[in-house]
């Protein structure tokens, strides 16, 4: 047994060094074959949850999925391409520099970082005695839940993907078969359900252990009730995403979770990550990316103005007193260079037509040019309305995994697409849990913001109009009504739907794109083959990432079986579809 052990750790070495402890410490724990215990088998599982992209973002794919990702889903509004003189030829988010390293990345993250943790648990776990197996089964069904929300991410961009065998190396497993992502969506959804039973009978042996899996539990704190539900409300999305090709899954799973009602469904259950190493929070996360890609984080007037329902009125930049419009608005957005809540339209008829109503003609070239800066995207001299930095650069903000939001509209959803299974559900105060969880979320974040330009990490060009007023009750309130009371008139199902998206494209915005981009590629039946939200101009729409070049070398002949779905206007199986959707938004499309 110890040589065995000695073998799976020193296989096991590099995929933990350097994460939570120091090379003599890791020196001590892996390379001494009578060291293998609980304590190692546990700083793997909080490996598992610190790795990059996974449940917060890392600078180098943030920075390119906004170049290019981001404007083909029309998260931010970049005045560049709004611009007819500047955006007159086609763009494709899959080509460049941004383009192949941000389409190849999701498919090797997950088959790597994603996975080496996790297998070398697998691997210690294999070699327990019965009891030491009972008693580290929580680790095991947690690191299942993760696993799964990887690969759903994964297979839901790439369509079939290395699955069953990947990470496999340990079993000599290096040519890993492609699974069709229906067979990757059964499995998936099988193991979720079974960790959320496993975890629901768990029990800890004392306070000891439960102490232990607390201090590891990056993500939950120990809350088995969180993991459990946040199982049920994967599988509620991956339930919802099979409704055009498997609607009697859809719906048999979506009774069952009904039934027993233990998923995310309120704000307190929302789960979110926060970044451990504050120290270098700025330089290697999220923040960076946008930082520097704060040229695309104009405010669109699809969220501002078509989904928040804001229109500005002479005088608003003194104070707005009416509660027509969603408060979220003030937290998510900052104003702009005239205190005004002003959305960058998305067309260029609309620039054409708005912006003159707003701006002076040298405001809409400095704008287009970005001469109302010197060096930085987020100076206070830009003209438009952007998102909130204040906000989005909180360091200390959980970064949203899954929650409630999300779990109440695709809920609401199931009640209006199968309104004879579902009258069970309350449809209109689903949208209102939606839109209270979500717009808590974001005054907390704007409220709690204490990084400044003197603070450690520093962060510049927060401004004072970033500060979000105190979150008015009776605003929010109100809105929430006239909200859910809109959503219940309107008279057919695809406008039911478009509610329900644009709900989630304002919730996940540029914090979550890739659900976006499933919610938005699921919905293209429903809307007889059109796109739910409008893209930046010029920009081709695509079905799907790219495999990585490095799959014709290394995995040739498994890839050969795939190689003719990999171009981009290839809808995903799921989709129900075989034409692809279409950007319509330009010149140089047509």
């Amino acid at each position: 047994m110890k040589i065995n052990n000695y073998i799976i750790s020193f296989a096991l070495g590099l995929a933990v060094s350097g994460t939570l402890a120091s090379c003599s410490d890791l020196d001590e724990k892996f390379y001494n074959p009578d060291k293998i215990t609980e304590a190692d088998f546990s700083l793997l599982f909080a490996s598992a949850q610190t790795q990059g992209h996974l449940f917060r973002y890392d600078y180098g794919a943030t920075y390119h999925y906004m170049r290019g990702f981001g404007k083909m889903l029309g998260l931010g509004v970049s005045p560049l391409y709004i611009d007819r003189s500047q955006n007159n030829s086609i763009q494709r988010p899959w080509d460049g520099w941004s383009g192949t390293p941000f389409n190849e990345f999701i498919f090797t993250q997950t088959n790597t970082a994603y996975s080496k943790d996790i297998n070398g648990m697998k691997l210690l776990y294999n070699t327990m005695s019965d009891e030491e197996k009972s008693e580290n089964l929580v680790y095991m069904r947690c690191c299942d839940i993760i696993q799964c929300y990887a690969y759903q991410r994964s297979t839901d961009l790439y369509d079939d993907i290395p699955y069953s065998e990947a990470g496999g190396a340990f079993q000599e497993k290096f040519y890993p078969k492609y699974d069709t992502q229906e067979e990757i969506y059964t499995s998936i959804m099988e193991r979720l359900k079974v960790a959320a039973e496993e975890l629901a009978a768990y029990q800890f042996s004392s306070d000891i252990a439960k102490s232990k899996f607390s201090s590891v539990d990056l993500l939950c704190n120990g809350n088995l009730d969180k993991w459990i539900r946040m199982a049920n409300s994967l599988r509620l999305r991956m339930a919802m995403r099979l409704c055009h090709v498997k609607p009697e899954v859809s719906i048999s799973t979506i009774k069952e979770l009904v039934a027993e009602n233990r998923m995310l469904t309120e704000y307190s259950h929302d789960i979110g990550f926060e970044e451990q190493d504050k120290t270098h929070a700025f330089e290697l996360t999220f923040f960076r990316g946008i930082d520097e890609r704060g040229y695309e984080c104009g405010a669109p007037a699809t969220i501002i103005h078509d989904i928040m329902n804001y229109e500005y009125q002479e005088g608003d930049e003194n104070g707005i007193n009416r509660h027509d419009f969603d408060p979220r608005l003030y937290a998510m957005f900052q104003p702009d260079i005239h205190n005004r809540y002003i959305g960058l339209p998305l067309t260029f008829e609309e620039a054409d037509t708005e912006l003159s109503k707003y701006y002076t003609a040298q405001e809409i070239s400095d704008m287009f040019l970005f001469n109302d800066m010197s060096s930085n995207p987020w100076e206070s001299t830009r003209v438009p309305s952007m998102y909130n930095r204040r906000t989005y650069f909180n360091f200390d903000m959980q970064f949203p995994v899954m929650g409630s939001t999300e779990t109440n509209l695709l809920l609401a959803e199931a009640s209006v697409r199968w309104p004879d299974q579902f009258g069970n559900i309350n449809a209109k105060e689903c949208i209102k849990k939606a839109i209270d969880a979500s717009t808590r979320f974001y005054y907390n974040v704007n409220k709690t913001m204490s990084y400044n330009e003197s603070s450690l990490p520093s962060v510049l060009y927060v401004q004072e109009k970033a500060k979000a007023p105190e979150l008015d009750e009776s605003h929010l309130a109100d809105y929430e009504e006239l909200a859910a009371t809109k959503f219940m008139n309107l008279p057919t199902l695809q406008e039911k739907l478009k509610f329900i998206f644009d709900q989630k494209f304002c919730h996940m915005n540029i914090m979550n794109p890739y659900e976006i981009y499933n919610e938005a590629r699921r919905l293209v039946k429903d809307f007889n083959g059109e796109l739910p939200f409008v893209s930046t101009p010029n920009i081709v729409f695509q079905e799907r990432m790219f495999y990585p070049s490095s799959e014709l070398t290394n995995n040739p002949d498994n890839f050969a079986k795939v190689a003719h779905k990999n171009k981009y206007d290839v809808p995903v199986w799921w989709t129900g579809r075989t034409t692809a959707a279409e950007n319509h938004n330009g010149n140089a499309l047509n």
